[in-house]
């Protein structure tokens, strides 16, 4: 019985003591958050790494994706694009972190992982508006027209009256040789900006 009573407290302190550390870590952890936060603030974004690096060795989402995110922020876009990637990978479905990592990947000029994670978020999100709107985008400065207007045209069935989609439509259409229906986009485009320029060669070649 003794025995079996010592067991239990053996047991018990044990389990305390566990929860003590696990707690003291987890104060640690989050005094080091709002350091790096200050630090962030104040645009010292080297010193706001320093105090997470130190928990970098844990397979945590929000420690790579804080990282990555200040890694960013620094203009180190090859470090950065590390630390999203592991974001990515422990957390598959997070838009943020894919988001992230894109932008980390463009200033790299890495347009094709770009265009993979972008394809990724869509399989997420199918209307996904930056992701429609950008793919749209990079395939018209591709001189891929058919890809560009696949994309634009889920953009601006979501958004019929927006400038950038209906613009971006109106070009794609007329690299098409689609030249009446550009027009009606770009007439659209001049509903929302009139004091347009843009398409005044274009206008009154009609």
């Amino acid at each position: 019985m003794k025995n079996k009573l010592k067991k239990i407290v053996l047991a018990g302190t044990f389990s305390i003591f566990a929860l003590t550390a696990f707690t003291q870590n987890e104060i640690e952890l989050r005094n080091a958050f709002k350091q790096s936060y200050i630090e962030e603030y104040n645009l010292k974004y080297a010193k706001a790494v320093e105090l997470l690096s130190p928990y970098a060795v844990s397979n945590t989402y929000e420690i790579n994706v804080r990282l990555a995110w200040l890694y960013y922020c620094n203009n180190k876009f090859k470090e950065s694009t590390v630390y999203y990637k592991k974001a990515v990978d422990l957390a598959p479905k997070s838009l943020e972190a894919k988001m992230g990592y894109i932008y980390a990947l463009a200033s790299l000029e890495k347009w094709d992982l770009v265009i993979d994670q972008y394809k990724a978020i869509l399989s997420i999100d199918p209307t996904h508006a930056l992701a429609n709107y950008n793919l749209a985008l990079i395939y018209y400065n591709r001189a891929d027209f058919k890809n560009a207007l696949s994309y634009i045209n889920t953009y601006i069935a979501c958004y019929p009256f927006n400038f950038d989609g209906v613009n971006l439509a109106g070009w794609i259409k007329f690299n098409l040789g689609s030249k009446d229906e550009a027009i009606l986009y770009f007439k659209k485009a001049l509903l929302l900006s009139p004091d347009e320029k843009k398409y005044d060669t274009v206008l009154k070649t009609k």
